[in-house]
């Protein structure tokens, strides 16, 4: 009987358990993000109205930006932040807050979120 020794070649690859490994962290990745998103898309949306006020020439006092800002965040649904949180000075109008988002019961996530009218 003939031994063939000399061709062996060793498997190279990922195997098995390391697909999984690798599915399992970009389903919990993808999970953080599912519930991250609407919280950047609702600051996407507060840093847009804070920039419109500051630069609307018919809101002349503070508390008439105040007044537009809570109106445009009842319109936009958005009831983590009021007219009262802004900060109104020279330089522009700016609102910082932040968000906590639940992953589970015991795990979650803290974003802070400045919003100014500044470019």
């Amino acid at each position: 009987m003939k031994q063939n020794t000399g061709n062996i070649r060793s498997q190279s690859g990922i195997g098995l358990l390391g697909i999984l490994l690798v599915l399992t962290a970009f389903g919990i990745l993808g999970g953080v993000a599912l519930k991250a998103l609407p919280s950047y898309i609702e600051f996407y949306t507060i840093q847009s109205t804070v920039k419109r006020i500051a630069n609307d020439p018919l809101l002349q006092s503070d508390a008439q930006r105040r007044e537009a800002f809570d109106h445009q965040m009842h319109v936009e649904m958005i009831n983590d932040i009021k007219g009262r949180d802004l900060v109104i000075g020279s330089g522009g109008v700016a609102v910082q807050y932040q968000k906590k988002i639940p992953l589970t019961d015991t795990i979650g996530l803290v974003i802070d979120f400045n919003a100014t009218s500044e470019e």
